[in-house]
């Protein structure tokens, strides 16, 4: 059975809808909730990076407020986004940043490497079929010590929400899927604590030649 057809829509409803977007997207990582909050993986994203880290963002949105925090905290950013909009936004706002046109699943930027990498609510937009592609083109753009975050479901799926009155698709690999193929390209992912997941699906952090975090 193929994916539901609403995993077509998205980049074009990210581009038509970029202005709603950027008024709905909260102006700084969200701080509140039960579990580890928004603001607290990204403080565990970046205490594993080294000063002055670079970073590629894949989804990157108008770079509000995930860029804007990382460069406040003296990281450099490329960011890849495939709404037009969205990205002369973050190009306008964030002038220090990198900002690229590109999809995730054709992602190629011809052989650089980035201390950190992202796809911070972005792979979970894509079917499971296309995030089999996806992924591995994300952690291909690995260094050799590297800390990658991403968002996902519990298991192997599809989940429609609806956002500006349109259908919002989201999928799912397993998590037995993800580890193996962070294991392929030399990552290892932290444990997996259900008390800090709760409003935020999964959430990985997987490094490679950084040490664990709470091994």
């Amino acid at each position: 059975m193929g994916a539901h057809p609403s995993s077509g829509r998205i980049i074009g409803l990210y581009s038509e809808k970029a202005d709603g977007w950027i008024a709905d997207r909260r102006p700084v990582l969200g701080a509140e909730g039960p579990g580890l909050t928004e603001a607290g993986w990204f403080e565990r994203f970046m205490a594993a990076l080294p000063p002055g880290a670079s970073i590629l963002d894949v989804g990157s949105g108008s770079g509000r407020p995930v860029a804007e925090t990382l460069m406040a905290r003296g990281f450099r950013v490329t960011g890849v986004e495939p709404s037009p909009g969205l990205r002369a936004h973050a190009a306008a706002t964030l002038p220090q940043g990198e900002w690229l046109d590109g999809d995730m699943r054709t992602l190629d930027l011809g052989g650089r490497r980035f201390d950190g990498l992202l796809a911070w609510h972005s792979l979970f937009h894509l079917s499971p079929a296309d995030q089999r592609i996806a992924l591995p083109r994300i952690l291909s753009h690995a260094a050799d010590a590297c800390v990658f975050m991403t968002s996902s479901g519990p298991a192997e799926g599809e989940a429609i929400g609806q956002w500006r009155g349109e259908p919002l698709y989201h999928g799912s690999l397993n998590p037995e899927e993800y580890r193996a193929v962070f294991a392929a390209h030399g990552f290892v992912a932290d444990p997996v604590d259900p008390a800090e997941q709760d409003g935020h699906g999964v959430v990985w952090v997987a490094r490679r030649g950084v040490p664990l975090s709470n091994p």
